[in-house]
């Protein structure tokens, strides 16, 4: 075996260095196990698992040199051996560490160079910059927090005076503040404050950039220093602010002058001063007129009663343009192209059209309540204001209107009562333009069908159909005709022509509902209704809902009617008539205890109904509480004296506490009434019971002759019935003697009509009678215009009305 040996070289030295030198050559043999004499150690050996190794043979110079006696060096014994521990890896650390370098880390600290005053001041400018824009972001975002967007403000705010008193303390001339970052610091605070409704802290802060040299234009942060004033109700403060505001707008800022001079004029008015506030409308007029401040100027000359000035202020209101710019209509009418009428249909989407189309509609609705409001004083009376005003509108920017007005004159004669003014005024549009004469047609419709003149009514109706086969209000009309002549098969024809052209029609679809409940076509019904109330969405309707109740009723469903019934008084909570319905279907459930309850709510909003009165009394009689009973009986006395009724029901309920005062009161009735059969039945009981023999033969007495009375009257009554020879000599003789009964019995329709409710008013879904049918299913809608006071932002159209 070859010695291990190292060269090592020292200076111009070379030696050679044994490594295992100074080992004991005279070491004993024993510990060589390769030369054992013993057998029974060496067959021990090979049975054990070291013996049975498989091992490479090699030359055993460790113990070559243990049998030679030769020692290791000391150094030798101190290097660790690397069967023990890997070399590098500790039992502490996964870290791959040979030379041990852990222990002798040294830490290396950077010297960071301190920031400059000037990058202090640009970082704290950031600071304040990234909290305006959140709080910019938090208080007009989708779902806008001032709270949150007013802290952020504030914070904004305290940095900005830290960042100028860091300046201020530094004393050099080379830094300059961003006074703009200030004043939209302070600008943002201030609208916050007024947002939360602190409008002390807003008049504060602006106040304080008000007296800022530093800042452009701060004269107009006066503006919103007098809304602020507005708000408060300071008035007079509003106007100082307005016009220190308005002396410092040069002339050239036309638009925002004519802003402020609009809001002095409206507190002007708020103050009660007319005379100043029509002088700023009138300058603003003669400027540049607006529709708003042309309506403005009239009602301040209404308020002063100037009729001359009224004029020449509406003259002024038809004076303002309106016209938009018509380019898309011009293309769509030059050309049949289909690109053109792609380009008119994308314009018809477009959101600029449907602005335009909204302040368009805006100011002839402004016109229309204008003309409504003077024509009543401009002139001696309405109809020649009215007339004065349409042939001003005829030859002003708002000529389309004058059509409109004059079938809406129509519709305020019948809503004044006068129903031949309203036909007049209807009739002469018999003959003009289509689409006048179509909405004529309907509104002299729904007239006659008022009267219950349906004959005429229905000329009309086909009228309309003929001048207009598309328009599906003409149809629900004829319907509606066919339906009161109880025609319903026809009705339903109608019904279903104006749901081919207009599947989301209400009235088509409610009288279906009507028609099919008629019928006892229960579940039809239920399907029109509930579609019906699907339509509305949210907006929940309450007839729809009062018709589902009482269909539910009629099927014997008590439980679902009293949810629909519970649905329809969170909507109309102080309807005395759906009350009592709830009332009486607990009363069918056996809830008397519920029942007394919505009773007496119902009594509560509508003390003169007899029924309830009746039925609370009763209540309180099957209690053993005559008292309480006698209670209500004598308040239903005093809505009618001379309703015998419950003055029988008052002496009847003094029968239970005592006798003798119910003797008394029946004697009382028997007075007034003496033909009253209950009332001598009552004392002839009364008398039998107390022993009064001689009264009580003279009741009977009495009794015996009213019956008789009664029977010669109904042998009388049957004599002269339709179809007898009595009864046609009786007709006869009336033709001949009263020639103008027919006129009579018009007349007193029309005088029936003239005392009848608003037409306008919603159908009655209150229940009338209980031993009755209810009157909506009577009632089908028809088709009508609107009244001048009902129209709405959106586009002028037919709309149906109920009767």
């Amino acid at each position: 075996m070859q010695s291990a040996r190292r060269t090592i070289t020292s200076g111009n030295r070379v030696r050679e260095v044994d490594l295992y030198s100074g080992f004991n050559k005279n070491v004993m043999n024993i510990y060589d196990n390769a030369n054992q004499d013993d057998e029974a150690y060496q067959s021990a050996l090979k049975v054990s698992s070291y013996g049975k190794r498989t091992t490479t043979p090699k030359t055993n110079w460790i113990g070559e040199r243990l049998r030679t006696g030769e020692m290791p060096s000391t150094a030798a014994r101190v290097r660790p051996s690397t069967a023990v521990r890997a070399v590098g890896f500790s039992s502490d650390s996964f870290l791959f560490d040979p030379f041990n370098q852990a222990a002798k880390k040294t830490v290396v600290l950077e010297n960071k160079k301190e920031d400059t005053p000037e990058q202090k001041y640009k970082n704290i400018e950031k600071k304040i910059f990234q909290l305006l824009e959140e709080s910019i972001l938090v208080s007009t975002g989708p779902k806008p927090d001032v709270i949150a967007g007013l802290a952020k403000a504030k914070e904004a705010s305290s940095m900005d005076r830290t960042l100028l008193r860091m300046r201020n303390q530094s004393g050099s001339n080379n830094f300059t503040h961003n006074f703009d970052l200030t004043y939209s610091v302070l600008f943002n605070l201030a609208n916050l404050y007024y947002k939360n409704e602190m409008f002390i802290e807003a008049l504060n802060t602006y106040t304080l950039m008000t007296k800022n040299k530093m800042f452009p234009n701060v004269n107009r942060l006066k503006i919103n220093m007098g809304n602020i004033y507005f708000q408060l109700g300071l008035f007079s403060k509003a106007i100082k602010m307005y016009r220190m505001a308005l002396d410092q707008v040069p002339s050239n800022q036309k638009e925002l002058r004519l802003k402020i001079t609009h809001n002095i004029a409206v507190l002007f008015v708020k103050m009660g001063q007319y005379s100043d506030a029509a002088t700023s409308f009138e300058f603003i007029m003669a400027e540049k007129g607006d529709i708003k401040s042309g309506m403005h100027l009239v009602l301040c000359y209404y308020a002063l009663g100037d009729t001359e000035k009224m004029k020449k202020a509406f003259q002024y209101l038809l004076d303002v343009p309106i016209d938009f710019n018509n380019d898309e209509e011009k293309l769509i009418n030059s050309s049949t192209n289909p690109s053109h009428e792609y380009i008119y249909n994308t314009i018809q989407s477009d959101e600029l059209h449907h602005y335009e189309q909204k302040m368009r509609n805006q100011a002839q609705r402004n016109v229309l309540i204008t003309v409504n409001l003077i024509s009543s004083v401009i002139e001696n009376n309405f109809n020649d204001g009215y007339t004065w005003c349409v042939e001003t509108i005829k030859y002003s920017g708002f000529s389309k209107l004058a059509t409109e007005l004059e079938i809406n004159k129509a519709l305020i004669f019948l809503k004044l009562d006068d129903v031949n003014q309203a036909i007049d005024a209807l009739k002469y549009f018999e003959k003009k333009d289509s689409n006048v004469a179509v909405n004529a047609a309907i509104n002299l419709t729904f007239i006659y069908l008022l009267k219950r003149d349906l004959e005429t009514a229905e000329k009309y109706a086909e009228s309309a159909r003929k001048l207009d086969s598309y328009n599906p209000h003409a149809f629900v009309n004829s319907g509606v005709c066919e339906m009161m002549k109880e025609k319903y098969d026809i009705a339903k024809f109608m019904f279903n022509n104006a749901l081919e052209i207009d599947a989301t029609l209400f009235e088509a679809l409610y009288n279906m509902g009507l028609i099919h409940k008629k019928t006892g076509d229960y579940d039809e019904a239920l399907n029109y209704f509930h579609k019906l109330n699907a339509n509305l969405g949210h907006q929940q309707h309450p007839e729809i809902i009062f018709q589902i109740g009482n269909v539910y009723e009629l099927m014997g469903d008590i439980s679902a009617a009293l949810e629909w019934y519970h649905q329809l008084l969170g909507i109309v909570q102080s309807d005395a008539g759906v009350l009592k319905k709830v009332g009486e279907l607990y009363e069918a459930k056996g809830e008397r205890q519920q029942a007394f309850h919505y009773h007496l709510e119902s009594y509560r909003l509508y003390p003169s109904d007899v029924s309830i009165v009746n039925w609370i009394g009763s209540h309180y009689i099957e209690l053993q509480i005559a008292e309480k009973a006698i209670s209500f009986f004598e308040k239903a006395v005093l809505n009618n004296p001379n309703d015998s009724y419950f003055l029988l029901r008052v002496a009847g309920s003094y029968r239970k506490i005592n006798s003798q005062k119910s003797m008394q009161l029946f004697q009382q009735i028997h007075d007034k009434f003496p033909e009253n059969v209950d009332c001598l039945r009552a004392l002839i009981h009364l008398t039998n019971s107390q022993g009064m023999h001689e009264l009580h033969d003279a009741y009977v007495d009495k009794l015996e002759k009213i019956e008789k009375q009664k029977e010669v009257r109904q042998r009388i009554s049957s004599a002269i019935r339709p179809g007898t020879s009595l009864h046609s000599r009786l007709s006869s003789s009336g033709k001949s003697s009263g020639g103008s009964h027919g006129h009579v019995e018009h007349s007193t329709q029309m005088a029936n009509y003239a005392n009848s409710p608003n037409i306008n008013s919603p159908i009655d879904y209150s229940y009338s009678d209980p031993l009755e049918s209810d009157n909506m299913q009577k009632r089908p809608m028809t088709s009508g215009r609107r009244i001048v006071e009902s129209y709405s932002d959106e586009e002028i159209d037919d709309e149906l009305l109920p009767i």
